[in-house]
């Protein structure tokens, strides 16, 4: 119901437009809080519970959290300036990690307040207005709590996500009290549970904000579909060295492509224009490329390349080698570099190396030496 009410809505806005979509999820949230604040603050009155014109305020406070959202989707989207010349897409992160602090916070509020009632268990009596407010709660904040995590799965935001997770802590917390109307105690046992779980989800959703804004690595599937694209074309022989880095949504990578060393200096660099073009194109990015000449047409390096390929196959450490080229007659020197999936020690590398010399000692004429560099990590 709530994926069709989403499309019918986005009717004119699609889900690739991020900042609608997010200031409309706050906005929503605001809207909502508001009108529970509202029925809270009346049912409070007219049943004298203290405890209910408390969670009127606890749910006034949430407003300020979702004014938040808003906030954080307005400012992730304003355009790059002197001082910010990447945007500023990564507030977005910022705003996840913050209500993952909300979070983790309600969970331990949780925590304290179940150890309260264990050791001083309170009778809740059946009130109707306090059964109506429950119930109302409940069918509210697990609609919000759904609309926040549907737009967020939508538009892959964590922050939206988060949201929802907090809309639902609130969804918890009104269940527990459901269940102390007929089994008298259990409310603290069940509200310690219930807080384990907001601390966990407060966790993972931190780790996620804190991994982007440090510097994830990009999936697996991105850089594959980078690389067949890329291969596909005519002119290309290899890629290599790709480096990713994001900021937000601005996606800004640079990688090396391999080209026949007797295609002109020109038609080099009008080809590398000409993928950037294309990869900008495909992918919604901005790339950066760099040629680099391999010769084809030498027949010692046409001999070991499978013999290397077949070699690096076998380690599972090693994703790629690239950049392979002879330097000198008389003294020749093989020079490559690897791509590596996990850090390599200085053994492991000394092994490569002289696993490597054998190799070409029997397949190059008048071998002297090997030079292997190995990338960093953040280089595909």
């Amino acid at each position: 119901m709530i994926k069709k009410l989403l499309k019918l809505i986005s009717s004119n806005n699609n889900f690739e437009n991020r900042k609608y979509w997010g200031k409309f999820e706050g906005i929503f949230s605001i809207i909502f809080n508001f009108i529970l604040f509202i029925i809270k603050i009346i049912v409070g009155l007219i049943s004298g519970s203290i405890a209910i014109l408390a969670d009127a305020v606890h749910t006034l406070s949430d407003i300020i959290s979702s004014a938040g959202i808003v906030w954080g989707f307005h400012a992730a989207y304003q355009p790059a300036d002197k001082k910010h010349p990447y945007g500023h897409g990564r507030i977005e992160h910022i705003i996840t990690l913050t209500v993952s602090f909300l979070l983790l916070y309600t969970g331990i509020e949780f925590i304290k307040e179940s150890i309260k009632a264990i050791k001083n268990p309170e009778i809740v009596e059946f009130n109707i207005w306090l059964f109506i407010t429950i119930f109302a709660t409940i069918l509210i904040k697990e609609f919000m709590a759904r609309v926040a995590v549907n737009i967020g799965k939508e538009i892959n935001s964590d922050a939206l996500i988060a949201d929802g997770y907090h809309h639902r802590t609130d969804v918890l917390s009104t269940v527990i009290v459901i269940f102390t109307f007929f089994i008298k105690g259990i409310d603290g046992y069940l509200g310690i549970i219930v807080a384990l779980f907001i601390i966990y989800s407060a966790f993972e959703i931190a780790k996620d904000a804190v991994d982007s804004l440090i510097g994830e690595k990009p999936s697996r599937d991105f850089i594959e579909k980078l690389k067949n694209y890329v291969l596909n074309m005519d002119v290309v022989e290899g890629i290599h060295d790709i480096i990713v880095n994001k900021y937000g949504e601005k996606v800004i990578i640079s990688f090396h492509i391999e080209i026949d060393m007797n295609l002109s200096f020109d038609e080099a660099h009008y080809w590398s224009e000409q993928v950037e073009d294309l990869v900008d194109a495909k992918f919604g990015i901005k790339s950066v490329v760099h040629a680099d000449p391999i010769d084809k047409n030498d027949e010692e390096l046409n001999k070991i390349k499978p013999i290397l390929e077949n070699y690096f196959q076998e380690n599972k450490k090693i994703d790629s080698f690239h950049d392979l080229r002879k330097i000198g007659k008389k003294n020749v020197n093989i020079v490559f570099d690897i791509s590596i999936r996990e850090k390599i020690t200085k053994s492991e590398k000394k092994k490569i190396y002289d696993d490597i010399s054998n190799i070409l000692e029997k397949n190059i004429d008048n071998f002297h030496d090997v030079v292997i560099k190995v990338e960093p990590l953040y280089a595909y």
